[in-house]
């Protein structure tokens, strides 16, 4: 039995009971689980804006929906269908586990909560014990609880390139093949990953996640495969698990895989073909059933072509190609992104902003998003932060936004100046370290960047000897 449905159960049980309807929310305000007529009247999404006013405060009641202070932007505004309230702040030992809700929907419930106000109190307290004690005995984490949906509506839309995306996940939910994802930064490839995970035979286990440009290259080897007691100097007693152990029975995902070092992408490819690892300085071999997904905003077949990824590699990994178009081509997807993120940005911004203005939209479809999902997500937080009513309106919008007619035009000048920065920068490093190899790897060490990556980015922005 899932801790969800364990969670269900308890909750119907209560129900019953109590003759109440209740409702379960984890620690960000998203609805868990809850009865059926809860669902009816409130939906399967609701957005209780007063969460987190109820942090410091145990129990809350709240005895006119609709017409008091902390509901204010709530979508439900004065027609809240709850006519009375009881909410729990679920602490314990110093842990916050989310909300939990008794709620009436009559005139007659309403008078009961009323009247029998301690003894609800009684089995709310009772109910929050049995709940937090399913969440430890399947050793389940809340900030997993609810989040699903979530991921899911990320990549909604109804571009034809979303549409077949949603079909390619929907026919290889039971497969255990490797997964290439491409496209460019911000495009939404690590959501994607931890996405395909939740929906696969593997969302049991662990989503291992790291990146590949920024793990130091003399420290690949051991951080992929682990090590035993007394591997080199410096190492930990008992040794330590690699993230291949780590994800054992889950998903590793393996970012920017275009700096995996070469001399490391054969020991990548044993363990696709074999699934078996081994620590540096180990002698035992240790079998591992994970699915690894790569993601790269590099193209890995010029990669290949040019001898800087391994073929064997490439065809191993990309079984599954899944390639997440930038935002600029999927713009009719922005009705749908927009009011998500908004959402998602209420906890952080502590606005209640819930919609926006048809002129607000139509400045976000006019700019081109060279950053993608990342950057509109950036534009989206800045506009909650700075809007005065209750909805999303052109004047809230960062300035570049809103001042520019050519958008397009504004935006390219400004990734030209980027780049051109970046490439002065890199200039310089070079002309303080050297071209040679070692005087290289300084200057990637000094701009916080790979060797591999610091080689791309010279021949991308066209640095040579000869550039000195």
């Amino acid at each position: 039995m899932s801790t969800i449905t364990a969670i269900t159960k308890i909750i119907y049980t209560f129900s019953e009971l109590l003759q109440i309807e209740i409702a379960y929310f984890n620690h960000e305000g998203l609805l868990v689980s809850s009865t059926e007529e809860y669902k009816k009247k409130k939906g399967e999404r609701v957005y209780l804006p007063f969460f987190q006013k109820l942090y410091e405060h145990p129990i809350t009641f709240v005895h006119k929906p609709g017409h008091m202070n902390m509901c204010h932007g709530c979508h439900f505004q004065k027609s809240c269908p709850s006519t009375a309230e009881i909410i729990q702040n679920m602490i314990q030992n110093e842990r916050h586990y989310g909300y939990l809700s008794f709620v009436s929907f009559s005139k007659d419930k309403q008078q009961k909560l009323l009247d029998q106000q301690k003894d609800f109190i009684y089995w709310m307290e009772k109910l929050k014990e049995i709940i937090t004690e399913i969440i430890h005995e399947m050793n389940y984490s809340t900030s997993k609880i609810g989040t699903k949906l979530k991921q899911t509506e990320y990549i909604l839309g109804n571009s034809y390139t979303l549409q077949n995306i949603k079909e390619i996940l929907k026919n290889m939910k039971s497969s255990t093949s490797s997964i290439v994802i491409t496209g460019e930064t911000g495009t939404g490839k690590s959501l994607m990953a931890k996405l395909i995970h939740e929906q696969s035979m593997f969302q049991r286990g662990d989503f291992i996640e790291i990146n590949c440009a920024s793990i130091p290259e003399s420290l690949f080897e051991s951080e992929l495969f682990g090590y035993e007691e007394g591997a080199f100097t410096g190492a930990r007693k008992k040794g330590k698990p690699g993230y291949f152990e780590m994800a054992d029975r889950g998903t590793l995902f393996l970012d920017e895989i275009a700096d995996l070092p070469l001399h490391l992408q054969p020991k990548l490819l044993k363990v696709l073909q074999d699934g078996v690892v081994q620590r540096i300085g180990g002698t035992l071999p240790k079998k591992v059933n994970i699915r690894i997904i790569a993601a790269s905003n590099q193209s890995l077949e010029k990669l290949m072509e040019s001898k800087q990824f391994r073929s064997d590699l490439y065809y191993r990994l990309n079984v599954i190609p899944i390639h997440l178009p930038p935002l600029r081509e999927r713009k009719e997807d922005l009705k749908k992104l927009v009011p998500f993120l908004i959402e998602k940005l209420q906890t952080r911004t502590g606005r209640f902003i819930q919609t926006h203005t048809d002129d607000f939209l139509e400045k976000l479809k006019q700019y081109h998003w060279p950053g993608n999902i990342r950057e509109l997500e950036n534009v989206l937080e800045y506009s909650m932060n700075m809007e005065k009513s209750g909805q999303l309106t052109e004047s809230s919008l960062p300035a570049f936004l809103q001042n520019n007619s050519d958008l397009l035009r504004s935006s390219t000048k400004q990734h030209g100046a980027l780049q051109e920065a970046e490439k002065e920068s890199i200039i310089q490093k070079l002309h303080d370290y050297g071209y040679d190899y070692e005087g290289k790897k300084q200057a990637a060490a000094a701009l916080g960047v790979s060797v591999r990556t610091l080689y791309r980015k010279m021949e991308k922005l066209g640095i040579s000897e000869s550039t000195r």
